[in-house]
C-alpha cells in the first residue's frame, strides 16, 4: 500500500458540504450560553422574593408557589414545541419569535397587580424562555461536531452548572433594596440580552435540506428514532438525574444550613458562592482535558464522585448526629462541582447521535430535566420538613439514577458494537490529542477532516439515527 504523502493537503469536501460545522466561534458560544441561563436566572433569583409576594399581592403560599412550578411546566411543555418546530422551520426563525415573546412577557410580569395576572405570565415566560435552551443546543449540535462539540458544551455547561447556584446569591443581595419587583426587571434586562443575542450572534444552522418536511408521520418517526435509541436515553438518565442530585441541595439547603446549623444569610451566600467557584473550575477542567480524555470517561468519572460524595454525606449524617457543619460543606462541595462535567458530556454524547432532529433530541432531554427538577423539591420535603436526611438521601438516589443511566449506555453501545468514542465527520474516531487547544478556539478541532474520495459528512451514529 503506498504511502499517504504528508505534504498533500487534505480535501475540504466536508467543509464545503456543510460549512457551518466550523464556524463556532467565541461570540457564537457566548450567545448560546446566554440562552442557556433563562431557567435558573427567572427561578433562583426569584425565590428571596417568594415572601414578599404573598404580602404584597394578598394571597396564600400555596398560591405563590404557583409562579415557580408553572413557569417549570412552561419550560418543559416549551421545549417539546420548539425543538420539533426548529427541525421543520429552521433554527432561527422560531428562536426570534420565542426570544421576542418572552422579552414582552417580562415587561408584563413586574406590572402584575394581582396573583393570577402574575401566574398567567409566568406560565409564558417559561413557555417562550424554553425556545432558548433547546434551540440553542441544536444549534451547537448543527454547528460543532466530535471533541469541538464538547468543548463548546463544556462552556455552556459551566453556565447550566453555575447559574442555580449564582441566581440566589444574587436575588438575595438585591431583593432588600428593589424588592421582587424590582427582581423581575432584572429578569425583563435578561430577556433583552438574550433577543440582543439572537438577533445579533446566532444566524440559520440548520440548511433546508437537513429540515423535516413530512408532516406528522415524520415527526413521530423522529420522535420514535429518539425513544428507541438506549444509548441516548442513558445519556438522558445521566444528564438529568444529574442535575436532579444538584438540585436536591438547591432546593433543601436554606433549611438545613440555616435552621439545623444556625448560618446567617452573609455565610449561607458565601457556601453557595463556593460551589459556584467549584463548577466555574470544572467546566473549565472539562474544556482543557477534553481533548485529551473521551467524554465518556469523563462522563463515567464524573457520575461515580457524584454517587460517592452523596453516600458519604449520608451516612456520616446518619452516623454523626452532630456531623460538623464544615463537613458538609466539603461534601456538598464534591458532590455538586461534577455536574458541569455531566451535563457538557451527556449533551455532546447524546445530541451527537441525532444530526437529523437535533431539535426533537435537544427537546426530549431537556423536558425531562425540568420535571426531574419539579419533582425533587416536594421530596426533599416528603416528611412535611426538610432535613440532612431527606435532602441527602435524595441526592443519593438521583446520583445512583445517573450512574445507571450510564451503565445502560455502556451495555447498549457494546451489544451494537461501538465504543462510545466521538467521531469525525468521516465517522472514524477523534483520539485523545496531547496537548488540545482551549475553548472556544473554533480551530481547536478539525472539522474538514475526511478521507479522500468520501463523500459523508455526519458521525457513523448520525448515519444510523437517519437511516
Amino acid at each position: 500500500m503506498p504511502k499517504s504523502d504528508s505534504s498533500t493537503p487534505r480535501p475540504r469536501q466536508t467543509q464545503k458540504a456543510d460549512h457551518a460545522s466550523d464556524q463556532v466561534g467565541p461570540a457564537l458560544i457566548i450567545a448560546l450560553a446566554i440562552l442557556a441561563m433563562v431557567g435558573s436566572v427567572s427561578t433562583d433569583m426569584f425565590l428571596a422574593g417568594l415572601p414578599r409576594i404573598r404580602v404584597d399581592l394578598n394571597t396564600t403560599t400555596a398560591t405563590v408557589q404557583l409562579t415557580l412550578s408553572l413557569f417549570m411546566v412552561g419550560m418543559a411543555v416549551g421545549q417539546l414545541f420548539w425543538g420539533p418546530l426548529s427541525d421543520r422551520l429552521g433554527r432561527r426563525g422560531p428562536l426570534l419569535v420565542a426570544v421576542t415573546l418572552f422579552a414582552l412577557s417580562s415587561i408584563a410580569a413586574p406590572l402584575a397587580t394581582n396573583i393570577w395576572m402574575l401566574v398567567s405570565i409566568r406560565l409564558v415566560q417559561g413557555f417562550t424562555g424554553s425556545a432558548g435552551v433547546v434551540i440553542g443546543r441544536a444549534v451547537a449540535r448543527d454547528r460543532a461536531r466530535g471533541i469541538q462539540l464538547a468543548k463548546v458544551f463544556s462552556f455552556i455547561g459551566m453556565v447550566l452548572g453555575i447559574a442555580p447556584i449564582a441566581s440566589p446569591i444574587i436575588g438575595g443581595l438585591v431583593i432588600g433594596t428593589i424588592g421582587w419587583r424590582g427582581v423581575l426587571w432584572i429578569v425583563f434586562g435578561v430577556g433583552v440580552l438574550m433577543a440582543i443575542s439572537a438577533f445579533a450572534l446566532i444566524p440559520e444552522s440548520l440548511p433546508e435540506q437537513h429540515r423535516l418536511r413530512g408532516g406528522s408521520r415524520e415527526f413521530f418517526g423522529t420522535l420514535g428514532d429518539v425513544v428507541r435509541d438506549v444509548p441516548f436515553l442513558g445519556y438522558t438518565a445521566s444528564a438529568i438525574f444529574g442535575f436532579g442530585a444538584m438540585f436536591s441541595y438547591i432546593s433543601g439547603s436554606s433549611v438545613v444550613m440555616q435552621e439545623r446549623y444556625g448560618l446567617n444569610g452573609l455565610q449561607y451566600t458565601l457556601c453557595f458562592a463556593v460551589n459556584a467557584v467549584g463548577m466555574l473550575l470544572m467546566g473549565f477542567v472539562n474544556s482543557r482535558i477534553v481533548g485529551r480524555v473521551q467524554p465518556d470517561k469523563i462522563l463515567r468519572v464524573a457520575t461515580g464522585v457524584m454517587l460517592a460524595g452523596s453516600v458519604v454525606l449520608f451516612v456520616l449524617g446518619e452516623l454523626l448526629p452532630n456531623m460538623p457543619v464544615w463537613l458538609v460543606i466539603v461534601l456538598v462541595f464534591v458532590t455538586t462541582t461534577v455536574n458541569p462535567l455531566i451535563m457538557a458530556n451527556t449533551s455532546t454524547l447524546g445530541l451527537s447521535r441525532h444530526r437529523k432532529g437535533a431539535g426533537m433530541a435537544s427537546a426530549f432531554m431537556g423536558m425531562l430535566q425540568y420535571a426531574v427538577a419539579g419533582a425533587v423539591s416536594p421530596l426533599v420535603a416528603v416528611g412535611g420538613t426538610v432535613t440532612l436526611r431527606s435532602m441527602s438521601l435524595v441526592m443519593v438516589v438521583s446520583a445512583a439514577l445517573a450512574v445507571a443511566g450510564n451503565v445502560v449506555t455502556r451495555v447498549s453501545l457494546r451489544r451494537r458494537g461501538e465504543t462510545g468514542h466521538m467521531t469525525d465527520d468521516s465517522g472514524h474516531e477523534q483520539h485523545p490529542e496531547p496537548a488540545p487547544d482551549s475553548l472556544p478556539d473554533s480551530e481547536a478541532v478539525p472539522t474538514d477532516i475526511q478521507d479522500p474520495g468520501s463523500t459523508r459528512s455526519v458521525d457513523s451514529a448520525t448515519e444510523r439515527t437517519e437511516a
